[in-house]
């Protein structure tokens, strides 16, 4: 069994500035935790597990019609998922993005591994992209990713993007095996505060919520969500680590990579500025620093 929370990655940017929940929203669930805590659990969850799907830049585009792309029949859970694929005859990498994204915002960086020789492995996540539409949670992160590294692996590499980071982190506790993991923009080490993160959006008990949620995410997925903190798994890994993080992204505070870079015994940190959250993703002296990390 593989799976993540990414219910909990509605990361508060993300979701302050995406799905602009109105006031009278705000209002209602407050309404709603005053008739009834069980009615109010089962609306967060709604809004918690639901990605949004954005258009597709041009510069994405492109790069998908260079790929190779395949459908992959998901048996846990059962959903279709995107794979997009640059073959070459070098080691081979996988790319995992994060909470509405799309495998297409690894467009720059797929290109130059490709280009530097690299095979290059890159998927949509359930509920995100071309794969199917649906409520998804970091659990079904981590089966999508075992699934891929099973048909299309293994892969030397993996590069993971903000909840997509904490997914590939989780990789080697489920028998997923990386020479060098690379984390960009990782949003939390303790998987708890993207819990109370979006609770607080609402104005509820941010611990009673919170609580209850992990709780309920624990008996739908079968598995406790604070084992999957970064700051639990660190203690893990056996592959060289690069940590990349901007500045000033408003998304996930870059003390989160800060603070994971003490935590990882030999990690390299990369710290950029002026790129946000997902511009970090295509910026040349970001690209240029994966690329050379991995061919190191």
């Amino acid at each position: 069994m593989i799976l993540v929370w990414v219910g909990f990655m509605v990361e508060k940017e993300i979701v302050n500035r995406y799905y602009l929940l109105p006031r009278w929203l705000i209002f209602s669930v407050k309404m709603i935790d005053i008739i009834s805590t069980r009615i109010t659990l089962r609306v967060l969850e709604y809004f918690f597990y639901k990605p949004i799907k954005f258009n597709v830049p041009q510069r994405e585009k492109e790069y998908i019609t260079k790929s190779d792309i395949s459908t992959l029949r998901m048996s846990r859970p059962e959903a279709d998922i995107e794979i997009y694929r640059m073959e070459a005859e070098g080691e081979r990498v996988l790319l995992v993005h994060g909470w509405n994204g799309r495998a297409g915002q690894f467009h720059a960086i797929a290109q130059s591994c490709h280009d530097a020789g690299l095979d290059v492995t890159a998927f949509d996540l359930p509920g995100h992209g071309k794969s199917d539409d649906r409520h998804t949670a970091l659990p079904e992160f981590l089966d999508a990713i075992s699934e891929v590294y099973a048909h299309h692996g293994p892969f030397d590499y993996v590069i993971g993007h903000s909840i997509g980071a904490i997914a590939v982190l989780n990789g080697p506790r489920f028998g997923l095996k990386f020479k060098k993991i690379v984390t960009i923009s990782i949003p939390a080490t303790k998987v708890r505060s993207l819990f109370q993160s979006f609770t607080e959006m609402f104005g509820l008990s941010v611990e009673k919520y919170t609580d209850l949620l992990i709780d309920r995410a624990s008996e739908k997925y079968n598995a406790d969500p604070n084992s999957f903190d970064p700051c639990i798994v660190s203690k893990d890994l056996n592959s060289e680590v690069l940590i990349i993080h901007c500045q000033d992204d408003e998304d996930a505070d870059v003390s989160k990579s800060i603070e994971f870079n003490t935590m990882v015994e030999g990690s390299e940190l990369y710290i950029a500025s002026g790129l946000g959250h997902r511009r970090i993703l295509r910026d040349e002296e970001v690209v240029s620093r994966v690329v050379d990390f991995l061919r190191a």
